[in-house]
């Protein structure tokens, strides 16, 4: 891989004011790799009106019911601490601009920089960001380079939006998709090639993430459960671990199950190191899942909302059958030896692809 030292500033784009731990890790992922390969890079401070009523807290006094309100006075606290944690590694972590942008007054930023990237996430899923096409690029000037990599759409857009969806994106220099069902999709519709790349998290190498992780927080051997899918059920199978003789651990920063003891890692070294000492880890995130693959551990995961995502994992790296825990699964161990070089191709082949949507600017 070809190192690049240049003058032009790249802004990147994404979700990265977030409560959410895989959310924040993408974006650090991301943003250490695209300085290591000797850009200069900043990330856009944009903040999304949905997505913040989404990640943070609400006021007591914008609670609409009693329930809401009670659970806020309960967990508030929890979760206003997890968010300072976020805030100090973003501080501690990033080069972030000055300025704070809305849609208002995004167009400013034309002014900072002198390329875009937009990271990963679920940066193109209308549902969740109110369909805000900024994601998109729509501000930026059509003479500056326009990036995205590893961007997610979640649920496959609208009939009505493709017209727009497909206008803007045809504006691109370059697109990395982390789906392969967004890859083909946009394959369909757009005038340029578009690449099946890796998460962001995955640019980095398991070592660099268990460096990362603070030291054990548990010392007994336990279960882990991250988020849950509709009905629950997995929680239901995490009682996989009384079987096992195991204590069962959700990180959750909200109310958790009589069955389960509660674990609330406020920094990102904690979230690391509760995945990385795990015994079995059961998960409903994707970043969960990514995660659990990085430490080599034994894992289940379940889909919740749009399945794509997980399972385009899962067929990448020959893991299907780690959909869900049944008795006929209990025991079957995980080849990693053939799971982690699978990661190590995509890894390279992704690191060489952004590679190259970054140099051939530089080259022009």
């Amino acid at each position: 891989m070809n190192i690049y030292y240049t003058q032009e500033k790249i802004g990147l784009l994404t979700y990265h004011h977030t409560t959410n731990f895989g959310s924040l890790l993408q974006t650090y992922a991301l943003y250490r790799t695209v300085i290591g390969m000797g850009y200069s890079c900043e990330i856009v401070d944009y903040r999304n009106i949905d997505v913040e009523k989404r990640e943070f807290s609400k006021k007591i006094y914008e609670c609409n019911s009693l329930r809401e309100a009670k659970n806020l006075l309960q967990y508030g606290k929890y979760k206003k601490k997890k968010a300072k944690g976020f805030s100090a590694f973003i501080q501690h972590n990033f080069n972030v601009s000055p300025i704070v942008f809305f849609k208002h007054n995004i167009s400013g930023a034309n002014c900072r920089y002198d390329r875009f990237l937009v990271g990963s996430d679920l940066v193109w899923d209308f549902s969740i960001n109110g369909h805000d096409t900024t994601y998109m690029l729509d501000f930026v000037e059509d003479g500056k380079g326009k990036i995205a990599f590893a961007s997610s759409v979640g649920k496959i857009w609208n009939k009505e939006d493709i017209d727009e969806v497909q206008m803007l994106l045809n504006r691109f220099d370059a697109i990395g998709v982390r789906e392969k069902a967004i890859e083909n999709e946009l394959n369909k519709i757009l005038a340029r090639k578009v690449d099946f790349v890796c998460d962001p998290t995955m640019l980095l190498t398991s070592a660099e993430w268990e460096k990362m992780a603070c030291e054990r927080m548990i010392k007994e051997e336990y279960v882990l459960c991250y988020m849950s899918n509709d009905g629950h059920t997995m929680y239901r199978d995490a009682n996989y671990g009384k079987k096992h003789h195991m204590p069962v651990y959700l990180i959750s920063h909200d109310w958790v199950p009589d069955s389960m003891m509660p674990g609330r890692p406020y920094k990102v070294e904690e979230f690391l190191s509760m995945i990385r000492y795990a015994d079995t880890v059961f998960t409903a995130s994707y970043h969960g899942m990514l995660f659990s693959l990085y430490f080599n551990k034994n894992f289940y995961y379940y889909n919740r909302g749009w399945s794509e995502r997980m399972r385009s994992l899962a067929f990448c790296l020959d893991l299907m059958e780690r959909e869900k825990w049944s008795i006929e699964k209990d025991g079957v161990q995980i080849d990693y030896s053939s799971v982690n070089l699978k990661i190590n191709e995509l890894r390279s082949f992704s690191i060489d692809k952004l590679a190259s949507y970054l140099e051939k600017r530089v080259e022009e």
